[in-house]
């Protein structure tokens, strides 16, 4: 096969029909219509890491011209700082914490508090509180992160933990993470914890938060909770530490919240896109913040943008996150803090041990708070038998679960509908004022470029059946990965003026060129059908994903995001590829170009209807999401949706807006 321009492919179709006819092919089986050879089912992930890979080495040209000198290091890691601060986005006024103590508990070496706050209105935290039984207050205070524990702050490591920072001379506060412990979001889900982050991590991308926000923001009301103590010493900074899904709620707080000081995460800080690469994979909702590629932040620059606050990276030998990729990206801690002065307040430590919080890193962590808390850096020691509790003991509230003690609890799937239902004055006004401009925030949002690349067209063999003329084409524009399509047309009519309908399936070009399938239905002797399978779809179908994040193509979506490029706007390109080819073969061929989107192909022709003004008419049948809000946010136990998402969308605008810009235009089935 051999790549054509557009002047001569025309002409080259009109031959390959001859030919065709001459050979008497003749099929109805859709296998003999893939396009490429063999599986595919890597191509788009490969894509997408290739990506990650070109935005790492930018990243570390950046990093290796500011360590020329103090002052651009400096100004550096201030970009860094403002850039998070942009893709966190902005925190909220502080409303009462209405906090309250609702039971206590003696561990001999220690003493717990049962406490419970609302870090939002009517949005309840639930937390113990360590306190020393030796010495004088006021003490330190330091804050907990609990990983993925079902338990969350009962699992025991996680108590041991804080159990021996209290024998030491800290106030702790260990708080359950969001749908862990008692504070389950979504009852209804078939699992908590990595599930339900992921689902809820839907809607609140879409209102232009996340997961990771409210962790944050969780994490910013427990460290107010603490300063609000009179057993903790306010003079001092708060400590941090958490290992695993702990170890990532430290590291993003840790570099927004000035208050922390000393901070330890542990088992988790890697290079990204290894990680992506690696044994896990793309994480679930709470573990991922959506541009941190295009912005060059690698898990190490949380480190490095709170210089000079001393931070030690814990890590585990035999962790599945991989401990090669933390040797080498602490490097580029050493070198920053080495560079300004300060190379004693970073430290890396690393145990013989598995994923989590083993005795050695608790240990660790306890001593680094000691420190650089109370200037004193010897070795801690974990005493044996630490008195510990069951879970029914560190119960805070009455039922077990705060959705269940408050009738009025508002969990973050309703947060985000009430959100996005409260943008709806402001998209209305946005798209009155200035459709135009509207448009072009469209094409922001979702990634796509204002001048693509001219696809080349590479022609393939030619099938003949008794009701079509099927050409093989792959599209590929400069620097993106090909997209295979199909050209149906009337067997009788080689030569004349067509209308062409630009067919994308959810499930695949070639189930809907099945014998009797919708293909067949709309090729007659002046319509022709391009089908096309949009990446990730069809052909190029990738391999899949844990089925705990409940949506076959999390880990492209993820990766898609992480580089500024959603897995919808990336598909808007692959449409809009046969859209330029057939504006470039010319009226004398095609007299109108049309399009059909289904299932999930129905919100990527959507887009591309709105956004380019050649496609007459659009079609959607069976469209997933047809309105961002009542189909994904109301929504937040659906499965499939981490396709559709846009992060900060509805910000902006939600489908509906799309489709009344598209007027007369549109069809929906």
């Amino acid at each position: 096969m051999h790549f054509y321009n557009f002047m001569f492919l025309s002409l080259l179709i009109v031959l390959a029909s001859s030919f065709s006819l001459a050979h008497g092919i003749n099929t109805d089986l859709p296998d003999e219509l893939q396009v490429f050879e063999g599986v595919q089912q890597q191509l788009l992930w490969n894509h997408l890491t290739s990506q990650c890979e070109q935005l790492d080495r930018q990243r570390a040209e950046h990093l290796a011209k500011a360590l020329k000198s103090p002052t651009a290091l400096k100004n550096h890691l201030a970009n860094l700082r403002n850039n998070y601060r942009k893709l966190m986005g902005p925190f909220p006024k502080k409303t009462p914490l209405n906090a309250k103590v609702t039971g206590k508990l003696d561990g001999s070496s220690y003493r717990v508090e049962k406490v419970l706050f609302e870090s939002l209105p009517n949005h309840h935290v639930t937390a113990l509180l360590y306190l020393p039984v030796k010495g004088d207050e006021p003490w330190p205070g330091v804050l907990f992160a609990c990983g993925h524990s079902a338990n969350g702050k009962a699992y025991q490591p996680y108590q041991t933990a804080c159990a021996l920072l209290a024998q030491n001379g800290f106030v702790v506060l260990s708080f359950d993470p969001i749908s862990q412990g008692e504070r389950t979001q979504l009852p209804k889900a078939v699992r908590y914890g990595t599930t339900t982050h992921t689902l809820l991590n839907h809607g609140a991308r879409l209102t232009g938060r996340s997961v990771v926000w409210y962790s944050a923001w969780d994490g910013v009301r427990s460290i107010d909770y603490l300063l609000s103590r009179p057993e903790v010493d306010s003079s001092k900074p708060i400590g941090m530490t958490g290992t695993s899904g702990g170890g990532t709620q430290t590291t993003f707080l840790m570099a927004i919240d000035d208050r922390i000081g000393p901070a330890a995460p542990s088992c988790y800080t890697m290079q990204r896109t290894d990680k992506f690469r690696g044994k896990s994979g793309p994480a679930d909702g709470c573990q991922h913040l959506a541009g941190e590629g295009i912005y060059g932040i690698d898990h190490i620059d949380y480190s490095l943008m709170r210089f000079p606050r001393p931070t030690t990276i814990l890590a585990a030998k035999q962790d599945f996150f991989e401990i090669n990729s933390t040797r080498e990206t602490v490097g580029d801690a050493k070198a920053v803090f080495g560079a300004l002065g300060q190379a004693d307040r970073f430290a890396f430590f690393e145990a013989d041990a598995e994923h989590g919080m083993h005795i050695e890193h608790r240990q660790e962590a306890t001593r680094w708070m000691r420190q650089w808390l109370y200037n004193d850096p010897r070795p801690v020691k974990e005493p044996k038998n630490i008195r510990l509790f069951a879970d029914a003991e560190l119960q805070v509230t009455r039922t077990g679960q705060v959705c269940d003690d408050f009738s009025d609890e508002t969990n973050v799937a309703d947060i985000s509908l009430r959100l996005a239902n409260r943008m709806k004055t402001k998209r209305q006004r946005f798209w009155a004022v200035n459709p135009a401009k509207a448009l072009g925030k469209v094409r922001q949002l979702i990634g796509l470029p204002k001048n693509l690349p001219q696809p080349t067209v590479e022609l393939g063999r030619q099938i003949k059946n008794d009701w079509a003329l099927v050409d093989k084409f792959t599209f590929h524009r400069l620097g993106d990965m090909p997209v295979p399509a199909l050209l149906f047309r009337p067997p009788n009519n080689i030569d004349q003026t067509l209308d062409v309908i630009i067919y994308a399936d959810g499930r695949g070009m070639r189930n809907a060129a099945r014998v009797n399938g919708p293909i067949r239905k709309l090729v007659n002797e002046s319509t022709a059908v391009f089908a096309v399978d949009l990446r990730g779809l069809g052909e190029t179908r990738d391999q899949g994903s844990n089925a705990k994040y409940h949506s076959h193509s999390h880990r492209v979506g993820n990766v898609a995001t992480h580089i500024g490029q959603p897995l919808l706007g990336q598909r808007v390109r692959d449409l809009l590829a046969v859209v330029d080819y057939l504006n470039e073969v010319g009226s004398e061929r095609v007299r109108s170009i049309q399009l059909v989107g289904t299932g999930a192909a129905g919100p990527v022709a959507l887009h591309a209807a709105a956004l380019d003004a050649r496609i007459i008419k659009v079609e959607l049948r069976n469209s997933e999401v047809n309105s961002w809000v009542e189909d994904v946010v109301a929504q937040p136990l659906r499965r499939e949706m981490v396709d559709h998402i846009v992060p900060n969308a509805l910000a902006w605008y939600d489908l509906p807006d799309l489709a009344r810009q598209l007027d007369a235009r549109l069809k929906i089935q």
